[in-house]
């Protein structure tokens, strides 16, 4: 794919959210323009061409990341599974019997055990999801609980997704969902969104106000917001 046709190949997606035009590079969805509502269509070519720089270098990451995906796993299923977020390595195992699904079992020392039809790479890629969804519970919502205390707010529940555009959201009903996917990126990254959530409970948007409280309870913010654009390297193509 080269750097001239990724500039002509892409989506346009409109969001009542958004205040500005960005731009979305992945390999399942390719380009996508993101624009407010009312957005002229006709100003997305100087945007990608003022953007192009970042299309061509993200591009080849991109690149670099599927052809290495695809070099380290069998069939698309992981051998082991780097837990980043929660300094956790687990090896993966598959055992074959004659049940139609597949389950997952942990061993004592780190050993992940899927068991079943695991010729199907969609059920194991579904058993591995639930167990991940698992593992955030068990081990990102006491963290968020913990930090919510400290900073004195209060949220009304917690949920666990897999989710592909963000790493977390919060709602005006106090509920706030986490991406399973933060379990592969570095800690102070997880902290950085975890905190980012929290501090959406007191301002539910990004005005001046969220951002100085965020930078109260985090004061390198914007170091970490800028390094969290990348962290989807962190995050194996077979999750995907």
């Amino acid at each position: 794919m080269s750097p001239h046709s990724i500039s002509f190949r892409h989506t346009v997606k409109e969001s009542t959210r958004a205040r500005h035009a960005r731009l979305r590079l992945s390999l399942r969805d390719g380009l996508v323009v993101i624009v407010p509502r009312g957005f002229a269509r006709e100003r997305i070519a100087q945007l990608l061409e003022e953007k192009r720089p970042w299309i061509e270098r993200t591009a080849r990451k991109l690149e670099a990341l599927r052809r290495l995906s695809e070099s380290e796993t069998t069939e698309g299923l992981p051998e082991t599974i780097d837990l980043t977020g929660i300094d956790e390595q687990w090896r993966v195992d598959y055992q074959k019997t004659g049940s139609g699904g597949v389950v997952a079992f942990e061993h004592d020392t780190h050993r992940l055990t899927l068991c079943g039809n695991t010729d199907h790479e969609a059920l194991c890629k579904a058993a591995l999801r639930r167990w991940l969804i698992q593992k955030a519970y068990m081990h990102l919502v006491p963290w968020l609980k913990k930090l919510s205390e400290e900073m004195g707010t209060a949220f009304q529940r917690v949920t666990v997704r897999s989710q592909r555009t963000r790493w977390g959201s919060c709602s005006w009903r106090k509920t706030i969902s986490l991406n399973l996917r933060l379990l592969f990126i570095p800690e102070p990254l997880v902290r950085h969104v975890l905190l980012h959530e929290l501090c959406h409970l007191v301002h539910l948007n990004h005005s001046s106000g969220f951002w100085a409280l965020v930078g109260r309870h985090d004061p390198d913010f914007a170091v970490k917001n800028k390094a969290l654009r990348q962290a989807w390297t962190h995050v194996p193509a077979w999750l995907d």
